[in-house]
């Protein structure tokens, strides 16, 4: 539960009509605080990179090094089903999970802080649905870590009397947007405003709200953005390390190819109607379960053998899938169509299996290497150029997922060149817009099954 203080340093917290008390303008920022912001940036890149980096040695050392030296064709059934086990055993004894982004930035918005059980418990919560293989992305686990952080960092800064306390609500955001690229960073600095009830958490913040305190938010922003962005850097100019989202090539496609985005925009719709659809399925086979020993310890066990037997046959089902995407870019052509597709179609089924039966992470990454897969199927399946069926399958899924067009452009302007932005564009306005059975957007399936 937050910590409660007896003065608010956030006043405007709940009432957005108003204007925020003691507002910093640009023109007071001191090189102390341009300094901090620096400092606490590269801290935390720093940090989430070992984190990060910490989880792939992990995977590499159990799917490579025993995967590898095993060489057994249900190598991927025991291993899920092991770590199914595992997860639901820890996240009853130590009575920890990785919450998903929203709800991170819900409890965020809602009182201005957020806090873990301590440092290595939330690690090792976040580290065992990815070294076992879950069909989930780094930025949920991530997410709570470093707004966590942050929380804490502010904590002390205040608790001593400082006034650059105030850049740690900067950094939250600042830290997300280096370490991802994305506008992630966007959502938790949209905590200044807290939703109406009922209210979607991942509403884009309207940038009218920046007018008050847009000098100061902007300097300081920018300063904890490049801070992390170096701390990620001297991290891998140490260790040597690599990551992030795959870059793909520019669309070449001839005017009589692009009618082609039509195929790829139904194989778009589909998926993420079986994604929904599966969220709220599984859902509702968690609730069955109950809330004691079995609630928690069963569904990921169920869902560790789904995985694992899925894998046997599509082993891409597995893990986040950036690096996954970049050996799609070199091998797509030697697998088929049907490979592809089943791979693509697939995916979008387990990775809402994992988020809602205890395989917790976020769906940013595994999505993308959803749409990536099934747009490289349907070029092996037309001929047509790889990088339209791509660049349009991934967005539109993407979009259809989330359901920000805004939020999917500035996460996949990462990924494809900016040449391809207006098929983007209008892929994810289209599968943003496409409509979902209210059956997906309800709870009908989860009180159907209770």
């Amino acid at each position: 539960m937050p910590r409660e203080r007896n003065i608010d340093p956030r006043p405007y917290i709940g009432d957005v009509g108003r204007k925020p008390e003691n507002v910093v303008d640009a023109a007071t920022i001191t090189i102390g605080m341009v300094v901090l912001a620096l400092a606490v940036g590269f801290v935390i890149g720093f940090a989430v990179y070992c984190v990060m980096n910490l989880s792939t040695w992990l995977t590499d050392l159990l799917w490579k090094g025993a995967g590898g030296a095993l060489a057994v064709p249900w190598f991927s059934l025991v291993v899920c089903t092991l770590g199914g086990v595992i997860i639901g055993l820890w996240t009853w004894w130590s009575n920890d999970r990785v919450k998903p982004l929203e709800e991170v930035m819900a409890e965020f918005k809602a009182t201005g802080n957020y806090q873990t059980q301590g440092v290595w418990k939330p690690v090792v919560t976040f580290l065992l649905p990815l070294v076992f293989g879950g069909s989930i992305g780094f930025e949920a686990g991530l997410t709570g870590l470093i707004t966590a952080g942050c929380c804490w960092i502010r904590d002390k800064l205040k608790a001593a009397g400082l006034r650059e306390a105030s850049v740690a609500d900067v950094t939250i955001a600042a830290s997300i947007a280096a370490i991802f690229g994305t506008p992630l960073a966007g959502i938790v600095a949209g905590a200044e405003s807290a939703p109406a009830d009922g209210e979607d958490v991942l509403e884009e913040p309207d940038v009218n709200d920046y007018n008050m305190r847009r000098g100061a938010k902007v300097v300081l922003y920018t300063a904890a953005a490049f801070g992390a962005f170096g701390g990620i850097a001297v991290f891998n100019s140490i260790f040597g390390t690599t990551g992030g989202l795959p870059r793909f090539e520019a669309i070449t496609a001839t005017y009589a190819e692009l009618l082609w985005i039509i195929p790829c925009l139904i194989v778009a719709y589909i998926m993420t109607l079986l994604f929904h659809g599966s969220a709220r399925l599984f859902q509702g086979v968690s609730l069955r379960f109950g809330d004691g020993m079995a609630g928690t310890v069963a569904p990921p066990i169920i869902a560790g053998v789904v995985m694992g037997a899925v894998a046997m046959a599509l082993p891409y089902v597995l893990f986040p899938g950036e690096v996954q995407s970049e050996e799609l870019m070199e091998t797509w052509m030697t697998l088929g169509a049907a490979v592809l597709l089943g791979t693509g179609l697939l995916k979008a089924v387990i990775t809402p299996m994992c988020l809602n039966m205890g395989w917790i992470g976020g769906n940013f990454f595994p999505s993308i290497f959803a749409g990536v897969a099934a747009g490289y199927g349907l070029a092996a399946l037309t001929g047509a150029d790889p990088m339209l069926m791509v660049t349009v399958t991934t967005t539109a899924f993407l979009a259809g997922v989330i359901r920000k067009p805004l939020l999917v452009l500035a996460v996949l302007f990462l990924c494809f060149p900016v040449e391809g932005v207006f098929w983007m564009g209008l892929a994810a306005i289209i599968g943003a817009a496409l409509p979902l059975p209210r059956v997906l957007l309800a709870e009908e399936v989860t009180e159907a099954l209770e």
